[in-house]
């Protein structure tokens, strides 16, 4: 790779960084905005308790702010497990804010279980020992024991 082609893309992972951050903070201000303009579907949700709906409508309000906080966490904290947690999130607000069908909600379920799956087996690396290699036998492995212990 030529000098040019290097400072090009050291100059484009910067702009990218700091989009990600001006990004974070507009998000992490409309979040603020969100809790603050909270009050109002609080009060709708109190002075509508009687309806079936007016819960509904509260719920969905705030699995929006949710999505969006988690939304924050993969801006600032890019991985695996954050991108699983807001999938998780916007399948839930799917299955509970729309009408659905108990197909739909089977697939919801499905994917929900997937997500969780997928945690814990693959990025806790718990993975059952049919899945992993036997770990071959180092010269030092009575020392290596003897320092676990």
């Amino acid at each position: 790779m030529s000098k040019k082609s290097k400072l090009i893309r050291k100059w484009m992972e910067r702009v990218s960084v700091i989009l990600e951050l001006v990004l974070s903070a507009i998000l992490i201000l409309i979040i603020i905005l969100a809790l603050i303009f909270l009050k109002t579907p609080i009060l709708e949700y109190i002075a509508n308790a009687a309806d079936s709906n007016a819960l509904l409508v509260f719920i969905t309000y705030v699995i929006n702010i949710v999505i969006a906080v988690e939304l924050f966490k993969m801006l600032c904290s890019p991985g695996a497990d954050t991108v699983l947690e807001v999938m998780m999130f916007v399948i839930v607000r799917h299955m509970i804010v729309n009408e659905t069908t108990a197909w739909e909600n089977f697939l919801t379920v499905l994917g929900v279980a997937v997500i969780i799956i997928v945690k814990k087996y693959v990025l806790d690396e718990k993975w059952p020992e049919f899945f992993c290699r036997k770990k071959e036998p180092s010269e030092h492995a009575d020392e290596e024991e003897i320092a676990e212990k």
